[in-house]
């Protein structure tokens, strides 16, 4: 099965954060599986600048997993090229997964995957959740009346979680929705250093200051991600901790000039850290050190440092704006409102918490998530909207 994957941004552009690496070792797994071909349609951009990779051609990366970055006409809004020729990628296709909504390559591709009678799978990747419907671009219900809803029903739609699929059954009622979630390489996260409390201050904020909890936060500084709400909550904290300190780890999103603000008018300097951006094995290491992970979101439609943090043994707490509502039953993390209010309760409980069976709690739930068992949920949807797609002609054809 000849899979074409289209998507504005694509590996190495981690500068966006969690989407590009769920999509790129949802690839790697999928690449694994018996009679399964992926081809990634995507550009070269990265966010204010362009990847330095080759464009218009056929980049393999691993058996049965290629990509081609289109070049981008105007970084992070347009590429011609894309529009000129993806329709080469999707013809030969058996079925089309397309990534985004506000995103120029979205409406093209639905129109050569419906031209081509292709079967669809649209993921919104959390833009249709109502926080971000409303901050942004005023013309999102204009985009999404003109460019989406003439294909919103002849389509399958893929969500992370039933929250999504509520999102987006809720402007496109009776839509026809497939709940898959984000995963991690689980594994990947049970390798890590282990640091005394005095060595990751020394690391992360580059100080020799007395430390008692760790707090730490990730995602790209964004006002969406409630960073704000945090940093005041850490303030009651601090009364009851005072030698705790608050670690926030992200790339900048025109967020960082106001919360460096915020953490020096609270007097929080020394207290509060902007670490910037951390991947990798030192991505793991923050987590895994850490008392206990903290992003009262204003809206995930899965949130993967969520479940990275669990995979690292540490606790999470979670806005009710994403779906993490099954870490309270599994006795790893608190769900609640990303009130201050709310957000200092369960960061003051979880911190009184046993921290071993808490380590052992947040495993476990991880687990479910590896990305072998994604990429066969993936292939399944892919399998049976083909099937029903092959079925759909089939009875067109024997009509005329």
């Amino acid at each position: 099965m000849k899979l074409s994957l289209i998507i504005p941004s694509f590996y190495p552009a981690t500068v966006y954060g969690g989407p590009i690496f769920s999509t790129l070792h949802t690839c790697y797994a999928l690449a694994k599986l018996d009679d399964m071909e992926i081809y990634v349609s995507t550009t070269n951009t990265n966010m204010t600048s362009k990847l330095d990779v080759e464009t218009n051609k056929w980049k393999k990366f691993e058996d049965n997993f290629y990509v081609k970055y289109y070049d981008e006409t105007k970084v992070d809004k347009f590429s011609l090229q894309l529009y000129l020729n993806v329709w080469k990628d999707i013809k030969i296709a058996d079925v089309v997964h397309i990534q985004g909504i506000f995103n120029t390559p979205i409406p093209i591709s639905l129109f050569f995957a419906r031209l081509y009678k292709k079967p669809i799978l649209l993921s919104p990747r959390g833009s249709l959740g109502a926080w971000c419907l409303e901050n942004g671009s005023s013309s999102k219900q204009k985009w999404l009346e003109w460019f989406i809803k003439p294909f919103a029903y002849n389509i399958v739609w893929h969500a992370t979680a039933e929250q999504e699929k509520n999102e987006i059954q809720a402007i496109f009622p009776n839509s026809k929705v497939e709940i898959i979630s984000n995963g991690i390489e689980y594994d990947l996260f049970q390798e890590f250093s282990v640091f005394q409390k005095q060595e990751f201050m020394t690391k992360f904020a580059k100080k020799e200051i007395e430390v008692e909890k760790i707090i730490v936060s990730m995602g790209r500084l964004q006002k969406k991600k409630g960073f704000d709400i945090l940093i005041d909550s850490f303030v009651i904290v601090l009364e009851q901790y005072p030698k705790a300190k608050l670690f926030i780890a992200g790339q900048n999103e025109d967020e960082e000039d106001n919360l460096l603000q915020q953490i020096k008018e609270l007097g929080l300097v020394d207290k509060v850290f902007l670490t910037g951006a951390i991947n990798g094995q030192e991505k793991i290491d923050f987590l895994a050190n850490a008392d206990l992970f903290v992003l009262p979101s204003h809206n995930e439609n899965f949130g993967n440092v969520y479940v990275e943090s669990l995979a690292a043994g540490t606790p999470i707490v979670a806005s009710k704006n994403t779906p993490w509502s099954e870490v309270e039953e599994a006795d790893c993390g608190k769900w609640v409102d990303n009130s201050v209010d709310e957000t200092t309760s369960a960061i003051l409980e979880m911190l009184t918490k046993d921290k071993e069976k808490m380590q052992v709690n947040s495993r476990k739930l991880a687990q479910k998530y590896d990305w072998k068992n994604i990429a066969l949920q993936f292939k399944e949807v892919f399998e049976d909207i083909v099937m029903k797609n092959r079925k759909n002609k089939s009875k067109k054809e024997g009509g005329k």
